[in-house]
């Protein structure tokens, strides 16, 4: 192996534990609470301009550009939930450069902002990243969910009646 070849190895992995402090930065900073507007600032400089949340709901849970995720972090999430802790582990990251994917499962037990009922919550998160002035920042946040679950029941018994709902919409 060339040192070239050595170096280009160790920038990898450097890449990879960059991208992954930037998303345990995220997970810190959505569970620190982001109705206080440093949280979301802080959060949002972590995207790219144009960056787009899914939100794996439908259409309406679908945003773009630095508007759409002062809304989305400012009042969809904060109106979804008033205590999250995220759990995101087992994270296959490819680095391309300039460019990189990752895939998460998280878990995350929760409390429904509407009810104030303990919840879990579990899916994949599906990410793209880019570097920018040297930094790794978000391009694209996709959810799959597997289950939204009241606490008492579990998933087992109650996948969730947003789920559900949503398998119903042709």
């Amino acid at each position: 192996m060339t040192l070239e070849e050595l170096e280009a190895r160790i920038r990898v992995l450097e890449d990879i534990e960059e991208i992954r402090k930037l998303k345990a930065t995220y997970c810190y900073l959505c569970d620190a609470g982001l109705g206080d507007r440093r949280n979301r600032d802080e959060l949002i400089s972590h995207f790219v301009e144009e960056a787009t949340v899914d939100f794996g709901l439908g259409p309406a849970s679908k945003f773009q550009g630095r508007e759409g995720l002062d809304v989305f972090f400012g009042q969809v999430v904060p109106g979804a939930v008033s205590f999250c802790m995220h759990m995101v582990h087992d994270p296959i990251i490819e680095v391309d450069g300039d460019r990189a994917t990752g895939k998460w499962y998280y878990e995350a037990p929760t409390t429904d902002a509407a009810t104030n009922r303990a919840q879990w919550m579990a899916g994949t998160y599906l990410e793209e990243y880019v570097r920018e002035g040297g930094r790794w920042k978000f391009v694209s946040i996709k959810t799959r969910w597997n289950y939204i679950s009241p606490y008492d029941e579990g998933w087992a018994k109650n996948r969730g009646a947003v789920l559900d709902a949503l398998e119903d919409t042709p």
